[in-house]
């Protein structure tokens, strides 16, 4: 059961939320290379700004390093520790990232995205009661306005526990216009699971309108489909995934099941 939880998490993964930060000045430190004046009253947030541009580009650790600088900077600011914390848990290094969210959270009870990330770290962890009770406090503030990414939290964790029912429930919250496309695909998961495969495929058509790039929904799609012996209408979708994304894992699985 708890094995299932973490193939879902390497499959999808949870939704981790990261907000920007305002700044203050203080003497520190700063990474080679960097031209940020520490003087400068928005040096924190000029230093949180480039640690993000560096993980979306893939330089993790030298994000990182950014976020660390902004923090000598703003040592009680909770968004960096947050920001820090969903860096450390891109590089899977759990401990650290609770840390940061725990730190984050000290300083600012009430933060909901930290709580959430924080959640989401219980789950990696295997500590899914501490996991449910995040999200749920989280859900409970009626101003937050990733609730569709914390449904999803939820019915990941659900899904992951056994328990259908609750998943479904959560992940039919969640795979809303405004929700993660994931959303859709684990909710597809669930309906089939239950031989629900009319609205699994519905489900599945309308993540790819919206992302109609995405091999993988364009995988499960055919397989469904092949399921329901639909061979033709499959073959056309395995041959799609080909398309989409030719030296991926899901055009392997798609050429095998073509013969090809």
């Amino acid at each position: 059961m708890r094995r299932h939880s973490m193939a879902w998490l390497g499959r999808i993964g949870l939704i981790v939320v990261l907000v920007a930060c305002g700044s203050s000045t203080r003497k520190a430190e700063l990474p080679p290379g960097s031209s940020v004046d520490p003087k400068d009253p928005l040096a924190a947030m000029t230093l949180l700004q480039q640690g993000r541009a560096m993980i979306a580009q893939g330089k993790v650790d030298e994000g990182i390093l950014r976020y660390q600088a902004a923090l000598k900077l703003q040592p009680s600011n909770p968004t960096i520790h947050n920001a820090l914390g969903v860096a450390e848990l891109q590089r899977e290094n759990l401990p650290r990232a609770l840390d940061s969210f725990n730190r984050a959270l000290q300083l600012a009870p009430s933060y909901s995205d930290a709580r959430n990330n924080r959640g989401a770290t219980y789950v990696r962890l295997d500590q899914l009661a501490l996991a449910e009770n995040d999200f749920l406090e989280v859900l409970a503030d009626n101003t937050y306005a990733n609730r569709a990414g914390v449904y999803f939290n939820l019915g990941s964790l659900y899904l992951g526990k056994g328990n259908v029912a609750a998943a479904e429930e959560n992940l039919r919250k969640a795979a809303k216009p405004s929700g993660p496309v994931d959303a859709y695909a684990l909710l597809a998961e669930v309906l089939a699971k239950q031989g629900k495969n009319a609205l699994a495929e519905s489900t599945l058509r309308e993540a790819l309108s919206r992302a109609p790039e995405r091999a993988d929904l364009a995988l499960s799609l055919a397989e469904l489909l092949l399921l329901e012996g639909r061979n033709d209408e499959a073959r056309e979708w395995f041959n799609r995934v080909i398309t989409l994304a030719p030296q991926s894992r899901e055009a392997d699985a798609a050429r095998k099941r073509l013969g090809s």
